[in-house]
């Protein structure tokens, strides 16, 4: 199986990049692409976010979001296929914090749009399922990522 099917190899990912906290809330993210597909994703890949999947780590430290690579050429993107990217980890600390936008994604309301924004960066445009089958730790991280940082 991939490496972060479960808590423990997701917690392992991080832990390679000396990104573990005493609450870790870990949950799996894609690229969102807006202005019709091509264009985002276009605009995605000048802010060298254009990769398959990302892995994010929210804790009391910041943000810690591994990329995922595929591991094949396929069109059709599987979890099974994505690889973490240790070497492109990028740690947001809460200072560098500016904004953190939760927002429904079209007319379906189990897809999310977040929206990270950094000082002096390029912002991250994310999709995320509330539900992800393959990942027992995601829908209820996401659901606690959602509590503390959707509408209040």
């Amino acid at each position: 199986m991939f490496e972060f099917s479960t808590l423990e190899g997701a917690m392992a990912c991080f832990s390679q990049v000396g990104f573990i906290g005493q609450n870790n809330c870990i949950f799996y993210a894609t690229t969102f692409l807006t202005g019709g597909g091509f264009v985002g994703g276009m605009q995605q890949a000048q802010n060298g976010r254009a990769w398959a999947g990302y892995l994010i780590n929210v804790n009391e430290n910041g943000i810690g979001i591994i990329p995922l690579d595929r591991t094949n050429n396929k069109i059709r993107v599987i979890m099974e296929d994505l690889t973490p990217r240790f070497d492109e980890f990028t740690y947001i600390p809460y200072q560098q914090l500016t904004e953190v936008k939760i927002k429904r994604a079209g007319l379906n309301s189990a897809v999310k749009h977040v929206i990270i924004k950094i000082a002096n960066a390029p912002q991250y445009d994310l999709q995320v399922l509330t539900k992800e089958k393959k990942l027992a730790y995601h829908e209820q991280n996401f659901a606690n990522f959602c509590s503390f940082y959707g509408k209040k």
